[in-house]
């Protein structure tokens, strides 16, 4: 039972509407070809019993008479009757097997077989009838039928008149009525299993076909739509889906270019947080160039120390060049592209714009990632994510401490984890960091979105972040990347 629900579960509607209708259907004719065919079996032994009943009373005044004369003398005893009951045995008003009048003790009188004659009947309908007052009917087996019918006039019983009936053209006529039913069902559910594919198609199709496409629709695949055939509430229904599934694909462009708005501000609050960095990076080569400068103009004819002075500026311009294609390359917007990241080399590339605040702020850094480490990702979102755990690790650090990168594999699986001693994330906040515009920064001091981009980007990677915290003790935010997923 439980493996036939575990199969009908599996079953698409179409083909449960078509399997409960043809059972359905199956069941209903069933039921009525046994009603017919009991009715008919009821019918026509009734009618067998009824002609029995009818020709025993007919004969018994004859055979009464007979059994008088015979008495009284007036015919030769057992002539008349004998006649009298092969004549009706020949005749075969109905199916008659054999036909006899017993004597009052059960003695044969007269049978249509004349070896018969004399035998002493002690079976119970012959005890039944000639104890009886009125015709005693018994089945005796599927084909046959036996009548005994008393013969008496008042109080006086001259014996009983007994008879046994063929039902074989009874049961004939049954079982080619069995066959009629058998014949109309069958035919009756070949018609109906058309009527049912017809209403499967008209009614049934549309709705699992829309259930497919519900389905295809379960992703971001959403430029699909449902045939809309008629006006009935089936039509009405593919309509209103037709324009539900319109609905969400504007809601998700709407939603995709307010991502795409978020991440673009987060980067800019980011490039704002760097800007400081790379005044720094910057102006300290601009003073050198600058002083340079000025001792040419007193040193203009000493060629040895114009040579030396023209050098220094070249690096302090080559170090600025560098610092602001830096900035250049994480600003920008790029197509998105695949390349194998060195963690080590990228993570300290990052620290270098957030370096003099970490000094400024007494906070150390440790980068403890192997050299030979490497991520399959794009650079600009590996950059990003990593900087946003870098400023919200310096944040929650105000009176110094210690940054700590650690990486390291483990089976198929890339684990960067990014570690503080800060001041922690209490515990009612862990399950809402990742939220968009969640923050604990006063008014004016973060957007609240560096985390939940973080996770964004991590989530498209099909990698997963987690979060250790203890308040006073710091905060270890845990991530793991696939090595082998195509990104």
């Amino acid at each position: 039972m439980n493996t036939i629900s575990i199969f009908f579960s599996k079953l698409g509607l179409q083909y449960k509407f078509i399997l409960i209708t043809t059972c359905s259907i199956i069941a209903a004719m069933g039921i009525v070809g046994y009603i017919s065919v009991e009715r008919e079996k009821k019918i026509l032994y009734e009618d067998v019993e009824k002609q029995g009943r009818l020709l025993g009373e007919t004969l018994a005044i004859p055979i009464i008479n007979d059994l008088i004369y015979e008495k009284l003398g007036i015919v030769e005893e057992g002539g008349l009757l004998d006649n009298y009951i092969m004549e009706i045995f020949i005749r075969q008003d109905i199916a008659l097997l054999y036909i006899a009048v017993l004597n009052e003790e059960g003695k044969v009188m007269s049978h249509n077989t004349i070896t018969e004659y004399g035998k002493v009947y002690s079976d119970q309908l012959t005890k039944n009838s000639l104890s009886s007052d009125s015709t005693v009917v018994q089945r005796v087996d599927h084909n046959t039928l036996d009548f005994g019918i008393p013969l008496s006039i008042g109080k006086k019983k001259w014996g009983i008149l007994r008879f046994e009936v063929s039902l074989e053209k009874v049961n004939h006529e049954i079982l080619v009525t069995v066959k009629r039913i058998v014949i109309l069902t069958v035919s009756l559910l070949f018609v109906g299993f058309i009527i049912i594919m017809i209403l499967s198609r008209r009614f049934i199709s549309p709705i699992t076909h829309m259930a497919n496409v519900m389905e295809k629709a379960r992703g971001d695949y959403l430029d699909i739509r449902v045939d809309v055939k008629g006006h009935d509430e089936i039509a009405m229904l593919c309509e209103r889906f037709n324009g539900m599934i319109e609905r969400i694909r504007q809601a998700n462009e709407d939603m995709k270019k307010t991502h795409e708005k978020l991440i673009h501000s987060e980067k800019l609050a980011s490039i704002g947080i760097l800007t400081a960095g790379v005044a720094h990076e910057i102006n300290n080569p601009l003073g050198g160039i600058f002083n340079c400068i000025e001792m040419l103009r007193h040193n203009r004819g000493n060629t040895e120390l114009r040579e030396k002075y023209l050098g220094l500026v070249n690096e302090g311009l080559e170090r600025i060049g560098s610092t602001v294609n830096k900035l250049l390359w994480m600003s920008r917007k790029t197509e998105h592209s695949l390349i194998d990241v060195n963690i080590r080399s990228t993570i300290d590339s990052v620290y270098s714009f957030l370096e003099y605040k970490t000094k400024r702020g007494k906070i150390a850094f440790r980068n403890e990632i192997p050299d030979d480490l490497q991520i399959t990702f794009d650079i600009h979102d590996f950059q990003q994510l990593i900087l946003n755990l870098f400023i919200n690790s310096i944040h929650a650090m105000p009176n110094g401490g210690e940054l700590e990168v650690r990486g390291y594999h483990d089976g198929s699986t890339v684990i960067i984890e990014v570690a503080d001693n800060g001041c922690g994330i209490a515990a009612e906040n862990i399950g809402k960091i990742f939220d968009p515009f969640f923050t604990t920064k006063p008014t004016g001091e973060g957007t609240g979105l560096g985390l939940w981009l973080t996770y964004e980007i991590i989530r498209n990677y099909n990698g997963e972040i987690s979060v250790e915290s203890e308040v006073g003790k710091g905060s270890r935010f845990i991530m793991r990347f696939p090595v082998n997923d195509s990104m």
